[in-house]
């Protein structure tokens, strides 16, 4: 590949992972999976699955106390 080449590898746009996508990837560089059998997607999307209940649980946690809820400040 010639370095004039217009789609040299550092013109070309790196797509960004998904929460997902990095939560698979991480899971599979650690072989987090490995000590339930688990596809790492399985194991992604249970995870997201857990957030958004959290997520949810903490609206209601707000909402009985009388309180509006709020997005968290960024870290």
């Amino acid at each position: 590949m010639a370095f004039d080449d217009p789609e040299s590898p550092s013109d070309i746009p790196i797509p960004q992972l998904s929460l997902e996508g990095e939560l698979r990837e991480v899971i599979n560089r650690h072989s987090a999976e490995n000590g339930s059998d688990t596809p790492d997607f399985i194991l992604a999307q249970f995870l997201l699955g857990c957030l958004n209940v959290f997520d949810s649980a903490v609206r209601r946690r707000e909402y009985w106390y009388g309180r509006k809820p709020q997005p968290a400040d960024p870290l």
